[in-house]
């Protein structure tokens, strides 16, 4: 199984990313997670920790649609990336595909496929 997951979690950038969506009401969280992707895949704006984050939430998303991932002790942390009452949207969806996608395509030793697919 990937470790994409628990790197990308474990980045101090997206502990923090990661916290504040926890004090987050549902709604609210899936609207962040929205805006951290819309915001990475604009790549050449994007700030470092804002890729980073959207990073984080591209793979938030793919866990919400289904993804297996390996990070249970984070999860135990964050019980909010077991599940999520809300519908996953369109813009959100294809804004965690093409940073996934993004990622694949790069010189990356994470395997992201599971991901990608599971948003697909």
């Amino acid at each position: 199984m990937s470790t994409w997951d628990t790197a990308i979690f474990n980045k101090d950038v997206n502990v923090d990313f990661l916290d504040e969506l926890a004090s987050l009401d549902a709604d609210e969280r899936m609207e962040a997670v929205r805006d951290a992707c819309l915001l990475a895949v604009d790549r050449d704006n994007a700030s470092e920790d804002e890729l980073l984050n959207g990073q984080a939430a591209a793979t938030v998303a793919a866990i919400w649609a289904g993804a297996p991932f390996s990070a249970g002790d984070i999860a135990d942390s964050y019980p909010f990336l077991r599940t999520t009452s809300a519908e996953l949207d369109e813009k959100l969806v294809d804004a965690a595909v093409a940073i996934l996608e993004d990622l694949a395509a790069s010189d990356t030793e994470y395997d992201v496929d599971q991901f990608i697919e599971a948003l697909s």
